[in-house]
């Protein structure tokens, strides 16, 4: 009803900023990404300097896979603070990206202020496993298996990396 409502006051008025920025965000809440990346996307060209639309829209390109437009919105710019959620949108984008030495940053500003996401410890040894830090990538899924003992993948990527630092000190 609320969608319906937004929508007849958007054919109305297309531009209202704020008709669209709460029809952007139900959009998200109910994980229609596809239908709030247009909003979000006509809300940017209306307001290019906005920091709410520019998390939340790459908050969207992220669940759609669209990775490039996540490191473009949030990395040329200084939008993000040290505990916004979205660190973990453009950390782990890089990482899709192959850049993992840059990921490491940001999802290492995320783990400090949202510890208890099991998820960006795995995600963060997996770069620092592609970067050939063993050891950090060891630390950083023995804290992920702390945290979610239950997940056979994360014993695997210790078994992993334990390998590696035995042929590195075999070799």
């Amino acid at each position: 009803m609320a969608e319906d409502i937004l929508k007849k006051r958007l054919g109305k008025q297309p531009e209202d900023h704020n008709a669209m920025w709460i029809l952007a965000n139900f959009y998200v809440w109910y994980k229609k990404y596809t239908e709030a990346l247009g909003l979000l996307e006509s809300l940017l060209k209306l307001k290019p300097d906005s920091r709410g639309v520019k998390l939340l829209l790459a908050r969207v390109y992220f669940n759609l896979g669209k990775y490039e437009n996540v490191v473009r919105i949030l990395g040329n710019s200084r939008i993000l603070y040290s505990k916004d959620k979205e660190n973990y949108y453009i950390g782990d984008s890089l990482i899709e990206l192959g850049k993992f030495k840059e990921g490491i940053k940001y999802l290492d500003e995320y783990a400090r202020h949202y510890s208890r996401d099991y998820l960006v410890f795995v995600r963060l040894g997996y770069a620092y496993y592609k970067v050939g830090s063993y050891e950090e990538a060891l630390k950083t899924y023995q804290r992920a298996a702390a945290l979610n003992p239950s997940k056979k993948e994360i014993q695997d990527s210790i078994n992993l990396c334990s390998e590696k630092l035995s042929e590195q000190k075999g070799g």
